[in-house]
């Protein structure tokens, strides 16, 4: 086995409803993973050790995830992806790596912004706004 993967093969479904119905969104281009955050509280106090300032870690920011793709206007995750924007519903996002476990997210579509350039192919990219990791990410 080398050292190294490339993210070819990566997939990307959304589930939509209380009993999920999953569509996977297709045409992806690079995708880069949620970011999560940890908020810091400063505890300092007057006695703090070596006139150091101390922090405590506060909750999790599940952060964005922007999911790039090709854009063919009308097709089954053009209509999904409007339909979400509109309904503003909360689904679950799964994100599947080659060789890798489903992580899964709850969030809403924030974002879904198309071009449509003269000489080069249409994009589009969806961004999710993130609350929580379903999968047992949080520890």
């Amino acid at each position: 086995m080398s050292d190294g993967m490339i993210g070819y093969g990566s997939t990307v479904r959304i589930g939509v409803g209380a009993t999920p119905t999953w569509t996977a969104l297709t045409l992806l281009g690079d995708l880069e993973l949620p970011d999560e955050q940890v908020d810091e509280i400063e505890v300092t106090h007057m006695g703090s050790p070596g006139r150091r300032k101390q922090f405590i870690p506060g909750l999790t920011d599940g952060g964005e995830v922007g999911v790039p793709m090709n854009h063919i206007p009308g097709s089954p995750t053009d209509v999904l992806l409007q339909s979400l924007r509109a309904s503003r519903e909360e689904v679950l996002i799964e994100i599947t790596l080659p060789g890798g476990d489903p992580e899964t997210y709850a969030g809403f579509l924030k974002g879904y912004t198309r071009t449509a350039p003269i000489a080069d192919k249409m994009t589009a990219t969806a961004t999710w706004r993130l609350s929580e990791r379903i999968d047992g990410g949080d520890a």
